[in-house]
């Protein structure tokens, strides 16, 4: 009696077949040149992309959204809001500043960067934004070779 050869048997996981090939997943990159606003949500300090400076909703960054930010953005403008209630808790401009230096922003010498701070409404987003321009490739090419 010839053995006859078999078909690979469907793998099954809790009584649904299992697809043979996952599917590769999704990855969001930060497209160059563009300009973009970042919010940095108070309590958990997550950095999300938001459509427009004010806006608290939006969608997480990925670790190669990071990454491209990190490497081609270039901060412009800061902003800050805080609630009327909490305007003690208001940080210093010199803090607003400084913190795209936090997240590996590039950013330009601090008398050259727009900044803005304004206490809002109960119910407003609050936290802090950053608009960050993205630069072509070939103005970081220009960049790196300028600072050799």
């Amino acid at each position: 009696m010839a053995a006859t050869p078999r078909e690979p048997a469907a793998s099954r996981f809790m009584g649904r077949e299992q697809a043979e090939v996952a599917a590769a997943p999704v990855v969001k990159r930060l497209n160059a040149p563009g300009m973009i606003w970042v919010h940095i949500q108070p309590v958990t300090q997550r950095l999300l992309l938001v459509s427009e400076l004010g806006v608290a909703k939006g969608e997480d960054f990925t670790q190669s959204m990071l990454d491209d930010l990190q490497r081609a953005g270039w901060c412009e403008e800061v902003a800050y809001h805080a609630s009327y209630d909490q305007y003690w808790k208001m940080p210093t401009q010199e803090a607003i500043l400084r913190m795209p230096a936090l997240y590996n922003i590039p950013m330009p010498l601090l008398n050259r960067i727009k900044l803005s701070s304004k206490l809002v409404k109960q119910g407003e987003a609050r936290g802090f934004w950053m608009r960050v321009r993205m630069r072509a490739e070939d103005e970081l090419q220009d960049n790196a070779s300028s600072s050799i």
